[in-house]
């Protein structure tokens, strides 16, 4: 029995299903934790959402991400559609089979929580405020908060639990003090990890991240 965080997908179809075969999931046993940004950039985001949504058993846990904000915003509100496409939104658009499907798999990323916290942890896409506590943070910042969370000291924040966190891009899994960064590029020629929360292991889609020397 195992708790595994998977980092963002960004329609990566191949790595992810590499990733839940290499954790050997259990859906007896194992608990997901997914930090968001299911779609965009990669071709296969409707395979994704297909995916994750057989994953919906009522105990995994799937968060939203920008990415998701991005396209709820431009699919169910028509704003921003520009800022949207700008950001991978026309992979994600090409890969559905129709206007129906893609208004359907909004309204799903719509229902997602911001974040996820237990007694030790909080999961969240991009990471908090260091000044604030989990309940004082913008749902704003959850998604889109990059420097001001990544640059803090343990000591900087309120919140003493470890955050783990997707958004911003690195080589391979981050470990310090009181974060875990799970983005290692997928959908921009990178990989994708995930951690077994209790015994630290990493999980990669692939032996080498062929993107790491530039992030």
């Amino acid at each position: 029995m195992a708790d595994y965080v998977i980092g963002d997908i960004h329609g990566e179809i191949d790595q992810l299903k590499t990733i839940i075969d290499k954790i050997n999931y259990n859906p007896k046993e194992d608990k997901l934790i997914f930090l968001g940004d299911y779609i965009d950039r990669g071709a296969d985001s409707y395979q994704v959402y297909r995916y994750i949504k057989e994953l919906d058993n009522g105990d995994n846990i799937f968060l939203r991400g920008n990415h998701e904000e991005m396209m709820i915003d431009a699919v169910l509100n028509d704003n921003n559609i520009d800022l949207w496409y700008h950001n991978g939104g026309q992979a994600t658009e090409r890969s559905y089979p129709n206007r129906s499907e893609l208004k359907e798999a909004a309204r799903f990323f719509n229902s997602l929580p911001y974040y996820h916290s237990s007694q030790d942890y909080i999961f969240v896409h991009a990471g908090i405020r260091p000044d604030r506590n989990l309940k004082e943070q913008t749902e704003h910042d959850l998604v889109w908060i990059r420097y001001q969370f990544l640059g803090a000291k343990a000591r900087d924040f309120k919140e003493k639990r470890t955050v783990v966190a997707g958004h911003t891009p690195v080589p391979k899994v981050k470990f310090e003090e009181n974060k875990i960064l799970m983005d290692t590029g997928a959908g921009k020629g990178g990989i994708l990890s995930a951690i077994n929360l209790e015994t630290k292991k990493v999980y990669t889609s692939a032996e080498k991240n062929p993107i790491a020397s530039i992030l």
